[in-house]
């Protein structure tokens, strides 16, 4: 069966979702076509909210010898996004198989601009000459940003 993008991009919206709710945290999905804005989560003891955008890849991951790295598609308007200490990404790779947990990276918003790669490579973002733009977490850094829930927990405390 083909898969939809629309539904795989639920399908990463709706897994971070039911991972805060579970954590106790109140979750509100905004309206498909919002802007920049996937999810609402709150900490119901003090009040505190954060903003989450996701991306989510079916298969986010790609290997090259004993090398690898994770890319999801951001599209040319990544460089222009807020950049606000309660806005975040999740970035989900459903590794392929609806029945494998899915990985998420949390990057919080004032991050994301250098794990950026405008495509063509070497085009300047100013240029008006972009086609794409990728995130891309190399293995180095997926320590920094893999399952890092604790990157929002902790602003939400």
């Amino acid at each position: 069966m083909a898969r939809d993008k629309v539904l795989t991009g639920a399908a990463g919206e709706h897994y971070v979702a039911f991972r805060f709710a579970a954590m106790g945290y109140a979750v509100g999905l905004t309206t498909r076509g919002t802007r920049t804005v996937d999810l609402v989560v709150a900490n119901p003891d003090n009040g505190k909210s954060v903003t989450i955008d996701t991306k989510t890849m079916q298969e986010a991951c790609t290997q090259s010898g004993s090398d690898w790295w994770w890319k999801w598609r951001m599209g040319i308007r990544a460089y222009k996004k807020p950049i606000y200490e309660d806005f975040f990404y999740a970035l989900v790779d459903l590794n392929g198989d609806p029945t494998k947990t899915p990985d998420v990276f949390i990057v919080p918003s004032k991050e994301l601009g250098r794990l950026l790669e405008p495509h063509p490579e070497g085009v300047d973002p100013a240029s008006g000459k972009l086609s794409d733009v990728w995130c891309v977490i190399c293995k180095k850094d997926a320590e920094t940003y893999k399952e890092r829930w604790d990157t929002i927990t902790d602003a939400l405390a």
